[in-house]
């Protein structure tokens, strides 16, 4: 059984700031829409129907780290960053490296 612990204090008519085990967090918003910070940075938007219990929520983060991901031309598979042969059908490539010539 996990153990949670959460804390609300209204800030103003519309924000809130919420403390938990794992640090603090804010939200914005009036019923039925709010859009809130967590303590990791991360940003959710919920959209409800006030009383019924019935909302989405989503997370919008602007800042989501995207990899980028290497693919061989011959069998489309996963290549690593450092690898000079693909390990699925062992073709060769060229690594192209930003800055260097």
């Amino acid at each position: 059984m996990a153990l949670r612990f959460r804390r609300s204090k209204r800030l103003s008519k519309f924000g809130r700031i919420n403390l938990s085990k794992t640090g603090v967090g804010f939200s914005f918003g009036i019923p039925g829409f709010r859009v809130g910070v967590n303590s990791k940075g991360k940003v959710r938007r919920t959209i409800g129907i006030p009383g019924t219990g019935v909302y989405d929520v989503k997370e919008v983060s602007p800042y989501k780290s995207q990899r980028a991901i290497n693919t061989c031309h011959s069998c489309n598979g996963r290549i690593g960053q450092k690898d000079a042969f693909c390990r699925h059908c062992d073709s060769m490539y060229i690594i192209l490296i930003k800055g260097r010539r």
